[in-house]
């Protein structure tokens, strides 16, 4: 099976109940494909001269799909704004910054391709086992775009405090998704690291240079060069750790025979650093909990078998739930709150036909609504039981 051939393959709709009813703040609708949400904003940003705290948005979205989603801008022009790769239609002015909480869900409409006869099939039975019991609510691999070939995660390190380790993984690990310009600079410092004025001489001018300026002059403050890390960024470290360790607390109560259906096919899908256990869940099922809270040390009033299932999966980090927390700097914080073990689809409509990108094959349109922070690919896979199977035409990092 192949997935996102093309950008038009794999189109997400952000559903919210905002209107423009009046207010200090313009709401617009940006429609991009072959570009991730933040540069898009950023691109917007220069191009408009706003400051950075007045443009709010409740998520990202897949750089390598066509996908539209709510921006707000504080006292923002009232007019669109129109680039290669994206477009921002003003909508009207509404009272409050967009956020997370305004997301309802997402629409999405997928094209998998390179399909045979009984992979239709297969999807087709299995759908009804999806629609009913529903899947395991894991954070797919979109949410890992951040951690390099050693597999750690930058935010485990800040928590530990070791900011040097903290700050090294972020600029000089080398990433899947590196290009040769970025792998080359990354080089430049993984040889040359501590050598901080050759390092200066030889990188070009970007975030990475700016920081190396600064432990010029400083060469043992990690802590603060740590901190001159773009904020986003450092936002994105923090989710997708505490995303990893939400995924290792789910896949312990996954690992229940009770959970799974007797008579659905279950699998290990290796997710970011963890393998994990995967199945359609079985609807009648009660061992698995309806929610899990988010973890870290901003958790409050949590049951003894909750701290427990917390300490477990940080445990493999060497960390427990009291050290899941930040010192320095104190611009971004752990999210808190409750995420859904499971996920039932809704208005899930399957239509297979023939692929005229592959001759003699076949290709399947799924269309299908997702509660908010809900992974589409988390769906595929339960619909074919199949996950390595899944092919793309491209690589990239999906937001």
């Amino acid at each position: 099976m192949k997935l996102k051939c093309v950008p038009e393959d794999f189109v997400v709709t952000e559903v919210s109940d905002r209107l423009p009813t009046g207010g200090v703040f313009g709401l617009y609708q940006l429609q991009k494909t072959s570009i991730g949400t933040l540069e898009a904003l950023h691109t917007l940003q220069r191009s408009w001269n706003l400051a950075p705290s007045s443009l709010s948005h409740g998520g990202l979205k897949d750089r390598h799909a066509f996908t539209s989603q709510f921006v707000t801008i504080r006292q923002g022009p009232r007019s669109d704004f129109t680039h290669d790769l994206f477009s921002l239609t003003y909508l009207g002015q509404t009272v409050s910054p967009f956020g997370a909480e305004d997301i309802v869900g997402n629409r999405f409409d997928i094209v998998a391709r390179s399909l045979s006869e009984s992979d239709c099939h297969r999807i087709q039975t299995r759908s009804a086992a999806v629609q009913t019991g529903g899947f395991p609510n894991y954070f797919d691999q979109q949410r890992f775009g951040s951690m390099g070939a050693s597999q750690e995660f930058i935010a485990a390190r800040w928590c530990q405090k070791d900011y040097e380790r903290a700050l090294w993984l972020a600029l000089a690990e080398h990433n899947r998704h590196d290009n040769g310009t970025e792998r080359a600079q990354k080089n430049v410092l993984r040889d040359l690291w501590g050598e901080w004025h050759v390092c200066k001489q030889q990188l070009d001018r970007s975030h990475r240079r700016s920081i190396v300026t600064y432990l010029v002059d400083h060469p043992t403050k990690f802590r603060k060069a740590f901190a001159l890390l773009n904020e986003n960024l450092r936002g994105l470290y923090l989710s997708a750790f505490q995303s990893a360790v939400w995924n290792r607390m789910l896949a312990q109560l996954t690992h229940t025979d009770s959970m799974v259906s007797a008579d659905i096919h279950s699998f290990n899908v290796e997710v970011g650093d963890c393998m994990l256990p995967f199945a359609v869940l079985n609807d009648a099922d009660v061992r698995c909990r309806t929610e899990l809270p988010l973890p870290s040390a901003r958790c409050k009033g949590l049951d003894d078998d909750t701290r427990k299932l917390c300490n477990e999966a940080l445990s493999h980090y060497g960390m427990t739930l009291d050290q899941m927390k930040l010192s320095f700097p104190r611009d971004r914080w752990f999210s808190r709150g409750l995420r859904r073990t499971k996920v039932v689809p809704a208005d899930l409509q399957l239509a297979d036909a023939v692929d005229e990108r592959y001759q003699g094959r076949r290709k399947m349109l799924l269309s299908f609504t997702l509660p908010r922070g809900c992974y589409a690919t988390m769906l595929i896979k339960a619909l074919t039981g199949h996950p390595e199977d899944q092919e793309t035409e491209f690589m990239g990092e999906s937001e």
